[in-house]
Parts: C-alpha cells; structure tokens; sequence
C-alpha cells in the first residue's frame, strides 16, 4: 500500500487553527477529533453506529456484503465495473470514496489506475482499521495509486468548497442520518462536472413498479411498508424518484440510473 503523507502529530487547519488527530492507521477530521470532551456526547443514528462496532467491521467481507444479493444488488465486480463506468470523466483525479467501510472498492478503485489518488473515507474507526489491514494483506496494489484513510463525517466533509472531482459511495445513503444535508454538502466539495455515484437499497414496491414502468402507483404502499417507517428502521429504502429528488434539490443534475430489483446505483453531476 501506498499511502499519501500524513503529518503524525496531527493536521491543523489554517482558518480555525483547530489540529486534528492523525496516527499510522487514518487521519481524523471529524468534529470530536483532538479535543477532549469531558460531558458532551454526540447520540448517533442507529445505522451509523452498527458499523462502528468491530464485530460488524470484521463480518462485513465474511458474509455480510454478499447478502445483500437477496435485494438484487449484483455483487461486487459488476457493481464495480458499474460504477467505473459512470466516474469515467474523472479519470485521471483524485476519488473520495464516501462511506468506504472495509475498503470494499477502494481496493479495486486504487489497483484499475484511472485515479490519481484514492481517499478511503468512512465515519466508523473500525472500518478504517479493517481496511487498512485488508490494503496492506492486498499484494496486488502495487503501490501505483496513492490511497489516504480519512475519517470523516458525511454531513460535515473535510474538504474546500468546488475542489473534489468525484466521489463514490457504494451501499451507503441509507444508513446516512441526514441524506439531504450530505448530498447538499457533496454538492458543495464537487467541481464544476464533478461526478457523484451512489449505490442503495430500494423500497419492497420496487420491483413491481419497475416491471410495469410505474413505481408512483404503488407509493401508497410504500408508506405503510414496515420497512419504510424511521420509527421502525435504522434505514431509509429509496424510491427512484426521491433519489432525483434529492440530487435536484442540491444543484446536482444529469441523474442517471441502473436499476435491478430492489439495487439501484445512480449518478448525478455538479453543473459545469
């Protein structure tokens, strides 16, 4: 693994003169990083916090990630090649890929070479620890594509305003506490014709809407699904068009899709 430098004593911003944590493992550019909080404490959306526990950041490439194929998510090389299909122009830039988790396709991001760099960036510590360990057991990286372990919070990104090329978040929005807040923050970093790529789960209706080329027909079903309800789920399943919704609602446009039962991966670009 390759990795781009890191400051071990900790970064400091030029603007607030904050210095954030940094180690050998990841850089930590979270709002809590380097400061000692004596009572306050953040309460973290559910979602969030399952993939911040090691047990799950330790199953998530041992059986947790290829079950998702019951929701007709491909697997993960044709995802893959999806996915590289719609961030071809940024080739040649630096990648985020948001909400990383193990590093599932950081890996593979970082060895196709079309990417000057790679940040692997994820709320959950222990998904960073397990994807550095799976970058440095990986011999097939080569060292030819920079990769930099970031922690990072979705709603709050570490990056200035128009500078980020594109970003990818693979099997992520739905456990985003605030999908609205991030996609308008992700709109903020991008470039003019920057590229955002994103891939989650859809409602149970899906399926039959796409089969009849008519998901609103069964939006009143979509509202009493258990599995729709905030109350009763830490996840948020997706409508298509919520999702051109909400990339409308941010300045993003150019919403394109792939769609298979219940999969849906989709791209939207920042206005050049």
């Amino acid at each position: 693994m390759t990795a781009m430098p890191v400051k071990k004593e900790g970064l400091c911003c030029d603007r607030c003169r904050r210095t954030f944590d940094s180690s050998e493992q990841y850089l930590d550019l979270t709002l809590t990083s380097g400061i000692q909080q004596k009572a306050y404490q953040r309460k973290e959306w559910g979602g969030t916090e399952l993939f911040r526990s090691p047990l799950v950041s330790f199953a998530y490439e041992r059986g947790w990630r290829q079950g998702f194929s019951w929701a007709g998510f491909p697997g993960v090389e044709e995802e893959y090649d999806l996915a590289m299909d719609y961030l071809a122009p940024a080739y040649g830039n630096i990648l985020i890929d948001m909400s990383c988790g193990s590093g599932l396709f950081s890996r593979r991001f970082a060895k196709s070479g079309k990417f000057t760099g790679v940040v692997a960036a994820d709320f959950s510590e222990s998904m960073l620890q397990q994807a550095r360990s799976y970058f440095k057991e990986d011999g097939t990286l080569g060292g030819r594509t920079p990769i930099t372990l970031l922690r990072a919070d979705v709603g709050r990104l570490p990056f200035k305003t128009g500078s980020v090329s594109a970003m990818h978040a693979g099997a992520a929005i739905h456990c985003w506490p605030n999908p609205q807040a991030a996609l308008a923050e992700i709109s903020r970093v991008l470039k003019p014709g920057g590229v955002f790529v994103a891939s989650t789960f859809m409602v149970a209706s899906a399926p039959l809407g796409q089969a009849i080329g008519n998901d609103e027909i069964f939006r009143p079903f979509n509202q009493v699904d258990p599995t729709f309800l905030a109350a009763r789920s830490q996840y948020k399943w997706w409508e298509e068009e919520e999702l051109r919704d909400l990339c409308t609602s941010v300045g993003l446009e150019g919403f394109t899709r792939t769609r298979q039962w219940r999969f849906i991966m989709f791209c939207a670009r920042k206005p050049e």
